[in-house]
């Protein structure tokens, strides 16, 4: 593997070494606390210190860590390093409880550069440098980015050759296209079912449980602030969730004590207003008692005579006004036909 070289003057690569060693000590957060690793670098010896959560720590876990951070310095090269140095202290000392160290090669450092060279140079790192701090820069970029990867797999010459291909097979067989579309879902979904029954959830659930217990013992009124939060989060997402799924609920005790009208089923409450209209035509139904019939168009009609159609006791009454004539004929006092004629154009 090709060896690493970090100039610790820099400041991009002094805060890449912490990153990566920051990251090296998260796979044994069971070990140290991550958090609190202190980094210092004076006199040409790199110094860092690790915290242990507790005091009588597995030696064989802990012989594994300083081994990984002993091949991580074995592939790297510190310019202007001649020793590195770890300990390990348990939280609330200031003595460690161990200590290790390697001298490495020493590398010095490059030669600085003319004034003249950082004079010409000073412009255009300045304007690197502001770029590089600007997140709204930062932010751009990566769009463009996306925006051009994207055009390129767009445009690419594979990717139309596969759309051709795929489109041809399409037209030409489209059951078989949602065959195999139909076969591929149920093999993703095969896949998945498989996942999840050979996930090892007992042991992830064991490593969640004890991070969670080891951050409670590094920082016990942080993490109980924390989960509260979470929690409530996780509350107010399942209330919003039953609130959209669940139906329209009813208040009683905001009801009023009738809260219902028996004219609403009414047909005279479902006409318009008293009167000789084509509405309060419509609105006659067969078997509608003559006072009914009345209040609906307005008054008392007039008699025309016996419909012998219906037999001896049918009876049409008649109500008009300058535009509508009707007819209605009623039988023991009940409404069994009805008939209109408009007397104006305009109707």
């Amino acid at each position: 593997m090709k060896a690493v070289r970090l100039n610790l003057e820099d400041r991009q690569a002094w805060q890449k070494l912490q990153h990566v060693l920051t990251s090296l000590a998260s796979d044994y957060m069971d070990l140290v606390a991550v958090e609190q690793t202190e980094f210092k670098f004076e006199q040409q010896v790199l110094s860092i210190a690790f915290t242990l959560i507790v005091a009588d720590s597995n030696r064989d876990r802990l012989n594994e860590f300083t081994q990984s951070i002993d091949r991580y310095f074995n592939r790297l090269q510190l310019v202007g390093v001649r020793r590195v140095e770890w300990e390990f202290y348990i939280i609330g000392e200031d003595v460690p409880v161990l200590s290790q160290g390697k001298d490495i090669p020493f590398i010095a450092a490059p030669a600085p550069l003319p004034s003249s060279a950082l004079s010409r140079n000073a412009t255009s790192q300045s304007l690197a440098r502001n770029a590089q701090g600007n997140l709204l820069a930062r932010g751009k970029f990566r769009f463009s980015n996306l925006v051009r990867r994207l055009r390129g797999w767009l445009f690419d010459p594979r990717t139309i050759a596969a759309a051709r291909t795929n489109s041809r097979i399409a037209i030409r067989d489209p059951k078989g296209v949602l065959d195999a579309i139909r076969t591929n879902a149920i093999a993703k979904f095969n896949d998945t079912i498989q996942w999840v029954d050979t996930f090892p959830w007992e042991s992830w659930t064991k490593e969640k449980a004890e991070q969670i217990k080891r951050r409670h013992q590094r920082n016990l009124v942080r993490a109980v602030i924390e989960d509260v939060l979470i929690f409530g989060v996780l509350l107010i997402c399942l209330y919003w969730l039953t609130e959209a799924l669940s139906g329209p609920t009813i208040n009683l005790a905001r009801m009023p004590q009738r809260h219902y009208d028996g004219n609403i089923t009414n047909v005279q409450y479902r006409c318009g207003n008293p009167g000789v209209t084509l509405k309060n035509y419509v609105c006659l139904d067969k078997g509608m008692p003559y006072n009914q019939v009345a209040g609906i168009l307005g008054g008392e009609g007039k008699p025309l005579g016996i419909d012998r159609k219906f037999g001896d006791r049918a009876v049409v009454i008649s109500w008009s006004n300058n535009d509508l004539s009707m007819n209605a004929t009623f039988v023991n006092d009940k409404l069994v036909t009805r008939a209109y004629r408009q007397l104006t154009a305009s109707k």
